[in-house]
């Protein structure tokens, strides 16, 4: 199938597609392309697609997803290997949702700071520049 056709299937763009290719993450034969040298896209990919869609469904970047594939395909991703990867990603989450709420807790700090005549966020913005060494 042509990227257009493929793109209808799996309602992706064919930006998408091709970035997609690009990262690895979906491979074309080199021996894939038409006379006209548009690439034929073979059948298998819709469900490799797939996948990648549902991976990243579950909060997990293009680059993690496709650690993951190489994994499954290669047979070394199996359930304790698994759970392992899938624990580790959540100790990132809670590590950026700790940092979230400390920036929140700073921009919250900040608020109560500035008045209707006064608030810290002018001064950087007024204030002297700093000097840059190059």
């Amino acid at each position: 199938m042509l990227i257009g056709e493929l793109s209808e299937k799996t309602k992706l763009s064919r930006h998408t597609i091709r970035f997609y290719e690009k990262l690895g993450l979906i491979e074309v034969p080199e021996d894939s392309r038409r006379g006209n040298n548009y690439k034929e896209y073979p059948d298998d990919i819709l469900r490799k697609i797939a996948a990648i869609q549902e991976i990243k469904s579950r909060g997990f970047t293009l680059k993690e997803a496709k650690r993951i594939l190489e994994l499954i395909t290669s047979g070394t991703l199996d359930p304790s290997r698994s759970k392992k990867y899938i624990e580790h990603k959540v100790s990132l989450i809670d590590k950026q949702i700790r940092e979230l709420e400390q920036t929140k807790a700073n921009l919250i700090e900040l608020a109560e700071i500035c008045g209707s005549t006064y608030c810290p966020v002018n001064e950087i913005l007024n204030g002297p520049r700093p000097t840059i060494k190059d």
